[in-house]
């Protein structure tokens, strides 16, 4: 009979167990580099939409006449209508020879505020 025994194989349920806690392991591991991942990207996409805004806005005030001003557009999305994400404030200072642009974004990301400021000069 100890022969029989001893010549039947398979894993115990030690070894089971021991293989399920690693692959739960892993898994836990990937999905932790995933939602890095997810949260880089939409930062990513956030900063580059904030930087195309606030180059829309130098530009726009390049092109106007050049008089001490300032102003905000609350609330914009992506394409600068309401209601959105972001807050962009400007100013322009004129200073002997030049005026100084200054254009600053603003947003939420995972409850963290984010800037992004843009600053630009033109002849008055």
């Amino acid at each position: 009979m100890r022969r029989a025994a001893a010549s039947q194989r398979g894993f115990t349920m030690i070894e089971v167990m021991v293989a399920l806690l690693l692959t739960a392991v892993a898994v836990m591991g990937i999905l932790a580099v995933y939602l890095a991942e997810v949260r880089a990207s939409s930062y990513t996409r956030h900063a580059t939409e904030a930087a195309i805004l606030a180059q829309d806005k130098l530009e726009q005030l390049r092109t106007q006449v050049a008089t001490t001003s300032s102003g905000h557009d609350a609330s914009i999305n992506e394409q600068g209508a309401s209601p959105g994400l972001y807050t962009r404030n400007w100013s322009v200072t004129l200073t002997s020879g030049y005026a100084d642009i200054v254009v600053t974004m603003t947003w939420s990301e995972d409850g963290v505020a984010k800037q992004f400021v843009l600053r630009g000069r033109r002849n008055p």
